[in-house]
């Protein structure tokens, strides 16, 4: 069996010399590619991942933290709404408010008004009534006086 191997690799290598391949070289061509991939991997492959999974981790995080700032100003504008909605109806409330006492502040004027306008008109009928009587008992002093007058005339032509 050794026999075979042996001839097995007397037969490889003139097929190489055939060709013009040295194996001794191919053997240390091929262990220098080892260490030229190895000194790569290590110093420029690694490194170069390391790099590589930072900036997919600070896109994730960049990502997520866009996505909870619109999911904040989502939830803040739907509370701005509400706080709007809110002093939208407070400010209805205290409009609604306002015009009902300004309803009864009217109503308590007009019915001052009235009153006032009711004490002046009988103060206004109490002078009136005032003024006839004086006009009345002036007249029957009149009256009077001009009924002695007559009566002196009458009593003198005769």
């Amino acid at each position: 069996m050794l026999r075979l191997g042996t001839e097995h690799f007397l037969v490889m290598q003139a097929l190489f010399s055939t060709f013009g391949i040295n194996v001794e070289l191919l053997i240390i061509q091929a262990v220098n590619f080892g260490v030229a991939m190895l000194v790569l991997w290590y110093f420029v492959y690694r490194p170069l991942l390391k790099i590589i999974t930072e900036r997919k981790e600070k896109i994730a995080k960049g990502v997520a933290d866009a996505e909870a700032a619109a999911s904040a100003r989502a939830k803040t504008e739907g509370e701005r709404a509400g706080v709007l909605s809110a002093a939208e109806k407070e400010a209805e409330s205290v409009v609604a408010k306002a015009v009902d006492e300004g309803k009864v502040e009217r109503a308590t004027i007009v019915k001052k008004a009235q009153e006032r306008s009711d004490v002046m008109l009988e103060d206004a009928r109490a002078e009136a009534e005032e003024a006839r009587r004086r006009a009345l008992a002036e007249s029957e002093k009149d009256i009077a006086r001009m009924a002695t007058l007559a009566a002196e005339k009458i009593l003198k032509q005769s």
